[in-house]
């Protein structure tokens, strides 16, 4: 997962530690260390969830969120290469979850759906020639089956008699050229060689002449009835074969470059089950719904049992292929001002941070291009517990006496005293925000512990700031996040950052616009339904599906304010926040 420049230094402060070199450890773990300097001391009990919580009670439980405390290792000093010990409680306790380095293929899946509709290939129009009286007609309605070389009516028409009499005088004088000239003349006003066949070999004249079926399938169009009188024009019947069908599949903008003719696809149809499973892409429309973002894309598949009909659903997966590469879990990736950085798992509870340098991105996986090897485990989930707890450590102090101050109900969120590391911990929603929308976008599970440190804080927040707008803006955050850890991806995952998202507007909007301006972060907003999410920059990337957007433009913190451009001064991203 992506982490965000949000955060900063404080946030990561374990990583940067270990990759510097420098000794870190979380809370716990700096409480284990003065509980070995104090020889006979009894055994230490910590929260997991709040470890600069100490108590020497073993069947005791955290005062702030009521879990049971864990016993306090002895083992826990920092090794002195850079890395820490957890204790294995703690490891467990936190979820942490190990992956390794490995090479993957970096195919890309691109779910679609469609509709089914008839092959215009298989299909066959019947119109008149001439002039003249439909007599004989077979076919009573549409949906009845014809079969090729079946008939399907007798047309009389005075000019197509005249015409075969004069095809018969011109055998019985024989000139070749003008026997040839005539033929031409009966096929052209809608005699079928056949028909010409026998009356070149009986020259009798036909007054009713019989028209064939030339190819198979179900009458589509009956325009026709029998006695009718038809001119050169009229259509009379369509026949359409369903023996192969067309599904006509909408494909977002940005995948359409994936899509080839000829490429395989797998289909599933929820009204026939046994219908094909496959089908091939048959044809790309050269355009774009400017409304959708999304472009058509023919498959053609066989449907020789009959078991499709069109306008029926279709779920569509094309499977591309690709590169075998080295990788890692996505969410295993850190990142922060100086790049990209995992935690390496070194076995028995040791931990330490290292810089690599990543490539693309897919299916959940991120490209490892230096730093790691094949074989070596990384943090993939629980990393963030560790760096918060670093976090809490530093500002632990802080937390336990805030500046007294003085706001109440009507005090405007951009007035609210809020210092660097208070803006970090409000940044902690921000981030599950940004997090949300990532898996959303590479189609990825979140994963429920990552919440947790925006939850905890957002508990102390409440009661520093209570009586405030920012009270009104944190709860249903947090609401939407505990929802979150349940949804944890889909259509679920997309309400909950619907939610959380319009809970956190007004802070983005009129708090602190210029900081997030700033850290280089982009709201957008679904313009059907006016959902609101926040990205890294780039191009957007709707985490609700295919609508087209709009981007929300951050407020000019000048507005309003008449200064001479001489002298307007560059702006502080921290004004109003001191």
């Amino acid at each position: 997962m992506k982490q965000t420049l949000l955060l900063g230094a404080s946030a990561l402060g374990l990583l940067l530690s270990a990759c510097s070199g420098e000794q870190a450890l979380p809370i716990s773990q700096t409480a284990m260390a003065q509980a070995d300097s104090q020889p006979g001391q009894a055994q230490q009990y910590t929260c997991p969830m709040h470890p600069h919580y100490i108590s020497t009670d073993p069947d005791g439980s955290c005062p702030i969120c009521g879990m049971d405390l864990v016993p306090v290792a002895s083992d826990g000093a920092a090794t002195g290469d850079g890395s820490i010990v957890v204790a294995p409680e703690m490891i467990q306790t936190m979820g942490v979850r190990v992956a390794v380095a490995e090479t993957a293929s970096f195919g890309q899946t691109v779910r679609a759906f469609g509709t089914v509709e008839a092959d215009e290939r298989l299909e066959a129009v019947s119109a008149s020639r001439l002039e003249g009286w439909i007599e004989n007609l077979t076919v009573r309605a549409e949906g009845d089956t014809v079969r090729p070389g079946a008939l399907l009516y007798r047309v009389y028409s005075p000019e197509l008699i005249a015409a075969q009499k004069d095809y018969v005088a011109s055998l019985a004088i024989g000139n070749e050229n003008r026997i040839a000239a005539v033929r031409q003349r009966l096929r052209s006003i809608g005699m079928q060689n056949a028909a010409i066949s026998r009356l070149s070999e009986t020259r009798e004249v036909l007054e009713r002449v019989p028209v064939y079926a030339e190819a198979g399938g179900t009458v589509d169009k009956l325009q026709v009835r029998e006695g009718d009188y038809v001119k050169p024009g009229t259509p009379i019947l369509q026949l359409q074969s369903y023996a192969d069908v067309w599904v006509i599949a909408s494909i977002p903008e940005q995948d359409l470059a994936f899509i080839d003719t000829g490429m395989p696809v797998s289909l599933d149809f929820p009204s026939a089950p046994d219908a094909a499973a496959t089908g091939r892409v048959d044809y790309i429309y050269p355009t774009i719904n400017s409304q959708t973002r999304t472009g058509d894309v023919r498959i053609e598949i066989d449907n020789s049992q009959g078991y499709l009909r069109p306008g029926a659903y279709a779920d569509i997966r094309f499977d591309l292929g690709g590169e075998t590469r080295l990788a890692v879990p996505t969410e295993a990736i850190l990142r922060d001002s100086r790049g990209a950085h995992v935690i390496m798992a070194l076995g028995d509870g040791r931990f330490a941070g290292r810089a690599v340098r990543t490539g693309v991105s897919a299916n959940g996986l991120t490209e490892i291009l230096s730093g790691l090897v094949p074989g070596e485990q990384v943090v993939a989930s629980g990393q963030f517990m560790l760096d918060s707890e670093v976090n809490l450590r530093e500002g632990f102090s802080k937390l336990q006496a805030p500046p007294a101050f003085a706001a109440g109900p009507d005090t405007p969120l951009s007035q609210l005293p809020v210092d660097a590391t208070t803006l970090a911990e409000i940044d902690h929603f921000t981030d599950m925000a940004l997090y949300f929308h990532e898996a959303l976008t590479d189609r990825y599970k979140i994963d429920p512990y990552f919440v947790d440190p925006a939850l905890g804080l957002g508990e102390t927040l409440r009661t520093r700031f209570a009586d405030t707008k920012l009270v009104g803006i944190l709860e249903p955050a947090e609401t939407a996040l505990r929802a979150a850890k349940a949804a944890r991806e889909g259509d679920a995952l997309a309400a909950t950052l619907a939610d959380l998202m319009t809970a956190l507007e007004p802070w983005l909007l009129e708090g602190a616009p210029v900081h997030y301006q700033t850290a280089g972060l982009v709201l957008y907003r679904e313009t059907d339904t006016d959902r609101l999410w926040v990205q890294e920059g780039g191009a957007a990337r709707n985490p609700y599906g295919n609508g087209a957007a709009e981007t929300v433009d951050w407020p000019d913190p000048m507005a309003g304010i008449e200064v001479p451009d001489t002298e307007r001064g560059p702006i502080d991203p921290h004004a109003g926040h001191r």
